[in-house]
Protein backbone atom coordinates (compact mmCIF):
# COMPACT_ATOMS: atom_id res chain seq x y z
CA UNK A 1 0.00 0.00 0.00
CA UNK A 2 1.56 3.29 -1.13
CA UNK A 3 -0.09 5.72 1.32
CA UNK A 4 0.76 8.52 -1.11
CA UNK A 5 -0.96 11.80 -0.29
CA UNK A 6 -1.83 14.18 -3.08
CA UNK A 7 -2.84 17.82 -2.68
CA UNK A 8 -5.51 19.57 -4.67
CA UNK A 9 -8.31 17.03 -4.34
CA UNK A 10 -11.29 16.59 -2.02
CA UNK A 11 -11.49 13.25 -0.25
CA UNK A 12 -14.72 12.19 1.38
CA UNK A 13 -14.05 9.64 4.10
CA UNK A 14 -17.45 8.05 3.55
CA UNK A 15 -16.38 6.78 0.15
CA UNK A 16 -13.31 5.04 1.48
CA UNK A 17 -13.42 1.30 1.01
CA UNK A 18 -15.53 1.70 -2.13
CA UNK A 19 -13.08 1.69 -5.00
CA UNK A 20 -10.12 3.09 -3.00
CA UNK A 21 -7.45 0.38 -2.98
CA UNK A 22 -4.19 2.11 -2.02
CA UNK A 23 -5.15 5.12 0.14
CA UNK A 24 -3.22 7.36 -2.28
CA UNK A 25 -3.52 10.93 -1.04
CA UNK A 26 -2.05 14.05 -2.67
CA UNK A 27 -0.74 17.13 -0.85
CA UNK A 28 -3.06 20.12 -1.14
CA UNK A 29 -6.18 17.98 -0.84
CA UNK A 30 -9.07 19.09 1.36
CA UNK A 31 -10.37 16.15 3.39
CA UNK A 32 -14.08 16.09 4.08
CA UNK A 33 -15.14 14.02 7.10
CA UNK A 34 -18.86 13.28 7.06
CA UNK A 35 -19.16 12.60 10.79
CA UNK A 36 -22.23 14.54 11.90
CA UNK A 37 -23.31 15.10 8.29
CA UNK A 38 -26.91 16.07 7.53
CA UNK A 39 -26.93 13.74 4.53
CA UNK A 40 -28.78 10.44 4.50
CA UNK A 41 -26.08 7.92 3.61
CA UNK A 42 -26.61 4.28 2.66
CA UNK A 43 -24.53 1.44 1.22
CA UNK A 44 -25.99 -0.79 -1.46
CA UNK A 45 -24.90 -3.92 -3.32
CA UNK A 46 -26.29 -3.74 -6.82
CA UNK A 47 -26.02 -7.40 -7.77
CA UNK A 48 -28.11 -8.66 -4.86
CA UNK A 49 -31.57 -9.81 -5.87
CA UNK A 50 -33.96 -6.98 -6.68
CA UNK A 51 -36.27 -5.50 -9.29
CA UNK A 52 -33.55 -3.39 -10.93
CA UNK A 53 -30.61 -4.79 -12.90
CA UNK A 54 -27.32 -6.00 -11.40
CA UNK A 55 -25.74 -2.59 -11.93
CA UNK A 56 -28.66 -0.53 -10.63
CA UNK A 57 -30.36 0.48 -7.41
CA UNK A 58 -33.82 2.03 -7.19
CA UNK A 59 -34.55 4.45 -4.35
CA UNK A 60 -38.21 3.83 -3.40
CA UNK A 61 -40.41 6.64 -2.08
CA UNK A 62 -44.00 7.24 -1.01
CA UNK A 63 -45.98 10.43 -0.54
CA UNK A 64 -48.27 8.87 2.05
CA UNK A 65 -47.85 10.37 5.50
CA UNK A 66 -45.42 13.14 4.56
CA UNK A 67 -45.76 16.84 5.31
CA UNK A 68 -42.80 17.98 3.21
CA UNK A 69 -42.51 16.98 -0.47
CA UNK A 70 -39.52 15.14 -1.86
CA UNK A 71 -36.83 17.31 -3.42
CA UNK A 72 -33.44 15.69 -3.06
CA UNK A 73 -30.01 15.44 -4.63
CA UNK A 74 -27.87 12.32 -4.94
CA UNK A 75 -24.12 11.80 -4.86
CA UNK A 76 -22.60 8.37 -5.34
CA UNK A 77 -19.22 6.93 -4.45
CA UNK A 78 -18.41 6.41 -8.14
CA UNK A 79 -18.74 10.17 -8.73
CA UNK A 80 -22.29 10.60 -10.01
CA UNK A 81 -24.45 13.59 -9.09
CA UNK A 82 -28.21 13.49 -9.75
CA UNK A 83 -30.16 16.58 -8.70
CA UNK A 84 -33.78 17.67 -8.34
CA UNK A 85 -35.33 14.27 -7.63
CA UNK A 86 -38.97 14.29 -6.52
CA UNK A 87 -39.85 10.59 -6.31
CA UNK A 88 -38.42 7.14 -7.06
CA UNK A 89 -34.98 7.28 -8.66
CA UNK A 90 -33.03 4.48 -10.33
CA UNK A 91 -29.24 4.88 -10.29
CA UNK A 92 -27.14 3.04 -12.87
CA UNK A 93 -23.55 2.25 -11.86
CA UNK A 94 -20.63 1.36 -14.17
CA UNK A 95 -20.43 -2.21 -12.86
CA UNK A 96 -21.96 -4.50 -10.27
CA UNK A 97 -20.72 -4.01 -6.72
CA UNK A 98 -21.05 -2.05 -3.49
CA UNK A 99 -21.57 1.71 -3.57
CA UNK A 100 -22.38 4.49 -1.11
CA UNK A 101 -25.25 6.84 -1.87
CA UNK A 102 -25.58 10.27 -0.23
CA UNK A 103 -28.98 11.96 -0.25
CA UNK A 104 -29.38 15.63 0.64
CA UNK A 105 -32.30 18.05 0.56
CA UNK A 106 -35.79 16.83 1.49
CA UNK A 107 -36.13 13.06 1.82
CA UNK A 108 -38.80 12.09 4.37
CA UNK A 109 -39.54 8.47 3.55
CA UNK A 110 -37.92 5.38 2.01
CA UNK A 111 -40.63 2.88 1.06
CA UNK A 112 -39.49 -0.70 0.46
CA UNK A 113 -42.52 -2.39 2.07
CA UNK A 114 -41.07 -5.87 1.39
CA UNK A 115 -40.43 -5.27 -2.29
CA UNK A 116 -38.22 -3.58 -4.85
CA UNK A 117 -34.50 -3.60 -4.13
CA UNK A 118 -34.93 -4.42 -0.43
CA UNK A 119 -32.10 -7.00 -0.49
CA UNK A 120 -29.64 -4.55 -2.05
CA UNK A 121 -29.61 -2.24 0.97
CA UNK A 122 -26.65 -3.20 3.19
CA UNK A 123 -26.18 -0.35 5.66
CA UNK A 124 -27.59 2.92 6.90
CA UNK A 125 -24.40 4.86 7.64
CA UNK A 126 -26.01 8.15 8.57
CA UNK A 127 -29.67 9.13 9.03
CA UNK A 128 -29.11 12.88 8.66
CA UNK A 129 -32.18 14.46 7.07
CA UNK A 130 -34.08 11.19 6.88
CA UNK A 131 -37.70 11.25 8.14
CA UNK A 132 -37.81 15.04 8.45
CA UNK A 133 -41.30 16.01 7.22
CA UNK A 134 -42.76 12.54 7.83
CA UNK A 135 -45.55 11.35 10.10
CA UNK A 136 -45.57 7.77 8.81
CA UNK A 137 -42.79 5.25 8.33
CA UNK A 138 -45.17 2.43 7.42
CA UNK A 139 -43.18 -0.46 5.92
CA UNK A 140 -40.17 1.79 5.28
CA UNK A 141 -37.42 -0.83 5.60
CA UNK A 142 -39.70 -3.87 5.73
CA UNK A 143 -37.91 -6.85 4.21
CA UNK A 144 -34.42 -5.29 4.18
CA UNK A 145 -32.97 -8.48 5.61
CA UNK A 146 -29.36 -7.69 4.62
CA UNK A 147 -29.39 -4.26 6.25
CA UNK A 148 -27.45 -3.18 9.33
CA UNK A 149 -27.43 0.27 10.91
CA UNK A 150 -23.97 1.65 11.61
CA UNK A 151 -25.29 5.23 11.93
CA UNK A 152 -24.58 6.92 15.24
CA UNK A 153 -26.99 9.82 14.75
CA UNK A 154 -30.73 9.66 15.47
CA UNK A 155 -32.29 11.11 12.32
CA UNK A 156 -35.51 13.11 12.44
CA UNK A 157 -38.21 10.68 13.59
CA UNK A 158 -39.66 13.02 16.21
CA UNK A 159 -42.93 13.70 14.33
CA UNK A 160 -43.57 10.11 13.23
CA UNK A 161 -46.72 8.55 14.69
CA UNK A 162 -46.96 5.43 12.51
CA UNK A 163 -44.21 2.82 12.86
CA UNK A 164 -46.21 -0.11 11.46
CA UNK A 165 -43.81 -2.70 9.95
CA UNK A 166 -41.03 -0.09 9.74
CA UNK A 167 -38.17 -2.51 10.41
CA UNK A 168 -40.05 -5.78 9.96
CA UNK A 169 -37.87 -8.69 8.81
CA UNK A 170 -34.63 -6.73 9.18
CA UNK A 171 -33.10 -10.00 10.26
CA UNK A 172 -29.44 -8.87 10.07
CA UNK A 173 -29.87 -6.20 12.74
CA UNK A 174 -28.09 -7.21 15.95
CA UNK A 175 -28.67 -3.88 17.70
CA UNK A 176 -30.86 -0.83 17.23
CA UNK A 177 -30.08 2.88 17.64
CA UNK A 178 -31.72 5.19 20.17
CA UNK A 179 -34.08 6.98 17.76
CA UNK A 180 -36.65 9.60 18.76
CA UNK A 181 -39.93 7.68 18.74
CA UNK A 182 -41.68 9.93 21.25
CA UNK A 183 -44.65 10.68 18.95
CA UNK A 184 -45.22 7.08 17.94
CA UNK A 185 -48.72 5.78 18.64
CA UNK A 186 -48.70 2.53 16.69
CA UNK A 187 -45.75 0.15 16.78
CA UNK A 188 -47.68 -2.71 15.21
CA UNK A 189 -45.11 -5.27 13.87
CA UNK A 190 -42.41 -2.58 13.93
CA UNK A 191 -39.59 -5.07 14.66
CA UNK A 192 -41.34 -8.33 13.79
CA UNK A 193 -38.85 -11.04 12.69
CA UNK A 194 -35.77 -9.03 13.65
CA UNK A 195 -34.43 -12.39 14.69
CA UNK A 196 -30.80 -11.34 15.26
CA UNK A 197 -31.48 -8.52 17.74
CA UNK A 198 -29.86 -9.41 21.06
CA UNK A 199 -30.84 -6.25 22.97
CA UNK A 200 -33.15 -3.29 22.58
CA UNK A 201 -32.60 0.35 23.58
CA UNK A 202 -34.66 2.48 25.95
CA UNK A 203 -36.57 4.31 23.23
CA UNK A 204 -39.49 6.60 24.08
CA UNK A 205 -42.72 4.66 23.60
CA UNK A 206 -44.78 6.72 26.03
CA UNK A 207 -47.37 7.64 23.37
CA UNK A 208 -47.72 4.11 22.02
CA UNK A 209 -51.14 2.47 22.19
CA UNK A 210 -50.81 -0.40 19.68
CA UNK A 211 -47.98 -2.85 20.37
CA UNK A 212 -49.45 -5.77 18.44
CA UNK A 213 -46.63 -8.13 17.34
CA UNK A 214 -44.07 -5.38 17.91
CA UNK A 215 -41.17 -7.70 18.80
CA UNK A 216 -42.75 -10.86 17.37
CA UNK A 217 -40.10 -13.54 16.74
CA UNK A 218 -37.19 -11.46 18.00
CA UNK A 219 -35.82 -14.82 19.00
CA UNK A 220 -32.30 -13.65 19.95
CA UNK A 221 -33.36 -11.02 22.48
CA UNK A 222 -31.94 -12.03 25.86
CA UNK A 223 -33.16 -9.02 27.84
CA UNK A 224 -35.62 -6.19 27.44
CA UNK A 225 -35.58 -2.55 28.48
CA UNK A 226 -38.04 -0.99 30.93
CA UNK A 227 -39.91 0.92 28.22
CA UNK A 228 -42.73 3.34 29.01
CA UNK A 229 -45.80 1.44 27.83
CA UNK A 230 -48.27 3.32 30.03
CA UNK A 231 -50.50 4.23 27.07
CA UNK A 232 -50.56 0.72 25.60
CA UNK A 233 -53.91 -1.04 25.14
CA UNK A 234 -53.09 -3.91 22.74
CA UNK A 235 -50.28 -6.33 23.62
CA UNK A 236 -51.39 -9.20 21.40
CA UNK A 237 -48.42 -11.27 20.14
CA UNK A 238 -46.06 -8.52 21.33
CA UNK A 239 -43.17 -10.76 22.44
CA UNK A 240 -44.34 -13.93 20.69
CA UNK A 241 -41.44 -16.38 20.30
CA UNK A 242 -38.88 -14.18 22.02
CA UNK A 243 -37.48 -17.53 22.97
CA UNK A 244 -34.14 -16.29 24.39
CA UNK A 245 -35.61 -13.89 26.96
CA UNK A 246 -34.74 -15.14 30.44
CA UNK A 247 -36.44 -12.36 32.40
CA UNK A 248 -38.88 -9.54 31.86
CA UNK A 249 -39.13 -6.02 33.34
CA UNK A 250 -42.02 -4.57 35.35
CA UNK A 251 -43.50 -2.53 32.52
CA UNK A 252 -46.73 -0.54 32.87
CA UNK A 253 -49.61 -2.59 31.47
CA UNK A 254 -52.35 -0.95 33.54
CA UNK A 255 -54.71 -0.13 30.65
CA UNK A 256 -53.93 -3.07 28.37
CA UNK A 257 -57.06 -5.05 27.52
CA UNK A 258 -55.70 -7.57 25.00
CA UNK A 259 -52.87 -9.88 26.08
CA UNK A 260 -53.48 -12.54 23.41
CA UNK A 261 -50.26 -14.57 22.93
CA UNK A 262 -48.22 -11.71 24.40
CA UNK A 263 -45.43 -13.99 25.74
CA UNK A 264 -46.33 -17.15 23.82
CA UNK A 265 -43.25 -19.38 23.48
CA UNK A 266 -40.98 -17.24 25.63
CA UNK A 267 -39.59 -20.57 26.65
CA UNK A 268 -36.49 -19.31 28.51
CA UNK A 269 -38.27 -17.04 31.01
CA UNK A 270 -38.02 -18.54 34.50
CA UNK A 271 -40.07 -16.00 36.46
CA UNK A 272 -42.50 -13.22 35.69
CA UNK A 273 -43.05 -9.82 37.35
CA UNK A 274 -46.25 -8.72 39.10
CA UNK A 275 -47.48 -6.58 36.20
CA UNK A 276 -50.80 -4.74 36.40
CA UNK A 277 -53.27 -6.79 34.36
CA UNK A 278 -56.40 -5.35 35.98
CA UNK A 279 -57.79 -4.10 32.65
CA UNK A 280 -57.05 -7.31 30.75
CA UNK A 281 -60.02 -9.14 29.25
CA UNK A 282 -58.37 -11.45 26.73
CA UNK A 283 -55.65 -13.79 28.03
CA UNK A 284 -55.87 -16.29 25.17
CA UNK A 285 -52.46 -18.15 25.00
CA UNK A 286 -50.75 -15.31 26.90
CA UNK A 287 -48.02 -17.45 28.52
CA UNK A 288 -48.48 -20.57 26.39
CA UNK A 289 -45.32 -22.70 26.08
CA UNK A 290 -43.36 -20.68 28.65
CA UNK A 291 -41.86 -24.01 29.55
CA UNK A 292 -39.16 -22.69 31.93
CA UNK A 293 -41.57 -20.62 34.02
CA UNK A 294 -41.22 -22.14 37.50
CA UNK A 295 -43.56 -19.80 39.39
CA UNK A 296 -46.35 -17.36 38.65
CA UNK A 297 -47.34 -14.15 40.47
CA UNK A 298 -50.74 -13.23 41.92
CA UNK A 299 -51.73 -10.92 39.08
CA UNK A 300 -55.14 -9.23 38.86
CA UNK A 301 -57.27 -11.16 36.36
CA UNK A 302 -60.63 -9.94 37.66
CA UNK A 303 -61.65 -8.56 34.24
CA UNK A 304 -60.45 -11.57 32.28
CA UNK A 305 -63.03 -13.45 30.21
CA UNK A 306 -60.98 -15.60 27.81
CA UNK A 307 -58.40 -17.88 29.42
CA UNK A 308 -58.12 -20.37 26.57
CA UNK A 309 -54.64 -21.99 26.59
CA UNK A 310 -53.33 -19.19 28.82
CA UNK A 311 -50.74 -21.36 30.60
CA UNK A 312 -50.82 -24.34 28.25
CA UNK A 313 -47.44 -26.05 28.06
CA UNK A 314 -45.97 -24.26 31.11
CA UNK A 315 -44.39 -27.56 32.00
CA UNK A 316 -42.21 -26.28 34.89
CA UNK A 317 -45.04 -24.79 36.96
CA UNK A 318 -45.53 -26.89 40.09
CA UNK A 319 -48.12 -24.73 41.84
CA UNK A 320 -50.56 -22.00 40.94
CA UNK A 321 -51.85 -18.90 42.78
CA UNK A 322 -55.48 -18.15 43.67
CA UNK A 323 -56.33 -15.83 40.79
CA UNK A 324 -59.67 -14.06 40.38
CA UNK A 325 -61.50 -15.93 37.62
CA UNK A 326 -64.95 -14.52 38.41
CA UNK A 327 -65.37 -13.02 34.91
CA UNK A 328 -63.97 -16.04 33.06
CA UNK A 329 -66.08 -17.61 30.32
CA UNK A 330 -63.62 -20.03 28.67
CA UNK A 331 -60.93 -22.26 30.15
CA UNK A 332 -60.33 -24.34 27.04
CA UNK A 333 -56.87 -26.02 27.32
CA UNK A 334 -55.88 -23.46 29.99
CA UNK A 335 -53.43 -25.65 31.96
CA UNK A 336 -53.09 -28.41 29.37
CA UNK A 337 -49.58 -29.84 29.33
CA UNK A 338 -48.56 -28.33 32.68
CA UNK A 339 -46.91 -31.64 33.44
CA UNK A 340 -45.32 -30.52 36.74
CA UNK A 341 -48.47 -28.92 38.13
CA UNK A 342 -49.35 -30.72 41.36
CA UNK A 343 -50.80 -27.99 43.59
CA UNK A 344 -53.93 -26.00 42.73
CA UNK A 345 -55.79 -23.67 45.10
CA UNK A 346 -59.18 -24.16 46.69
CA UNK A 347 -62.19 -21.97 45.70
CA UNK A 348 -60.65 -20.92 42.36
CA UNK A 349 -63.93 -21.11 40.37
CA UNK A 350 -66.56 -20.54 43.08
CA UNK A 351 -68.03 -17.43 41.40
CA UNK A 352 -67.13 -18.27 37.81
CA UNK A 353 -69.86 -18.66 35.18
CA UNK A 354 -67.70 -20.61 32.71
CA UNK A 355 -68.85 -24.00 31.44
CA UNK A 356 -66.01 -24.72 29.00
CA UNK A 357 -63.20 -26.55 30.80
CA UNK A 358 -62.47 -28.81 27.83
CA UNK A 359 -58.96 -30.25 28.28
CA UNK A 360 -58.29 -27.54 30.89
CA UNK A 361 -56.32 -29.98 33.08
CA UNK A 362 -55.28 -32.52 30.47
CA UNK A 363 -51.78 -33.96 30.95
CA UNK A 364 -51.17 -32.43 34.39
CA UNK A 365 -49.84 -33.99 37.61
CA UNK A 366 -52.45 -32.76 40.08
CA UNK A 367 -52.52 -34.12 43.60
CA UNK A 368 -55.73 -35.65 44.89
CA UNK A 369 -56.38 -32.61 47.04
CA UNK A 370 -55.94 -30.31 44.04
CA UNK A 371 -58.31 -32.20 41.73
CA UNK A 372 -60.84 -32.31 44.56
CA UNK A 373 -60.44 -28.53 45.01
CA UNK A 374 -61.11 -27.92 41.33
CA UNK A 375 -64.17 -30.18 41.04
CA UNK A 376 -65.78 -28.88 44.24
CA UNK A 377 -65.21 -25.28 43.18
CA UNK A 378 -66.79 -25.79 39.74
CA UNK A 379 -69.74 -27.52 41.40
CA UNK A 380 -70.09 -24.62 43.84
CA UNK A 381 -70.37 -22.16 40.93
CA UNK A 382 -73.69 -23.85 40.04
CA UNK A 383 -73.44 -23.79 36.25
CA UNK A 384 -75.08 -26.38 33.99
CA UNK A 385 -74.22 -28.25 30.78
CA UNK A 386 -70.48 -27.84 30.85
CA UNK A 387 -67.45 -29.87 29.83
CA UNK A 388 -64.46 -30.77 32.03
CA UNK A 389 -61.38 -32.87 31.23
CA UNK A 390 -58.52 -34.03 33.44
CA UNK A 391 -55.79 -36.56 32.64
CA UNK A 392 -52.59 -37.41 34.46
CA UNK A 393 -52.00 -36.96 38.17
CA UNK A 394 -54.21 -38.37 40.89
CA UNK A 395 -57.78 -39.57 40.77
CA UNK A 396 -60.29 -37.61 42.86
CA UNK A 397 -61.23 -38.81 46.32
CA UNK A 398 -64.78 -39.39 47.51
CA UNK A 399 -65.08 -35.62 47.90
CA UNK A 400 -64.23 -35.04 44.26
CA UNK A 401 -66.41 -37.93 43.09
CA UNK A 402 -69.38 -36.42 44.92
CA UNK A 403 -68.82 -33.15 43.06
CA UNK A 404 -68.66 -35.09 39.78
CA UNK A 405 -71.98 -36.72 40.59
CA UNK A 406 -73.56 -33.31 41.24
CA UNK A 407 -72.16 -31.86 38.02
CA UNK A 408 -73.38 -34.85 36.00
CA UNK A 409 -76.93 -34.31 37.19
CA UNK A 410 -76.59 -30.71 35.97
CA UNK A 411 -75.73 -31.90 32.47
CA UNK A 412 -71.93 -31.74 32.63
CA UNK A 413 -69.67 -34.12 30.75
CA UNK A 414 -66.74 -35.01 33.01
CA UNK A 415 -63.56 -36.90 32.13
CA UNK A 416 -61.06 -37.51 34.92
CA UNK A 417 -58.16 -39.68 36.05
CA UNK A 418 -59.26 -43.02 37.49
Amino acid sequence: MANNIGFGKIYDSTWWGNGVTDNSISWGIIYKDLAGSDDFIITVKTDNTGTSTDTQFTIPTSTSGITTPFLYDIETSDGQTITGNTGDTTITFPSAGEYDIKISGSFPYMFFVNGGDKLKLLDIKNFGIYALGSTSQYGAFYGCSNMVISATDSGNFGSVTNFIRTWRDCSSLTSFPLLDTSSGTTFNRAWTDCSSLTSFPLIDTSSGTDFQSTWYNCSSLTSFSLLDTSSGTDFSFTWYNCSSLTSFPLIDTSIVTNFTSAWFNCLSITSFPLIDTSSGTNFDRTWKSCSSLASFPLIDTSSGTNFSSTWEGCSSLASFPLLDTSSGTSFLYTWNGCTSLTSFPVNMFDTCSATNFTNAFRNTNLSQTSIDNILVSIDTAGQSNGTFNQSGGSAPSAVGLAAIANLTTKGWTITYTT
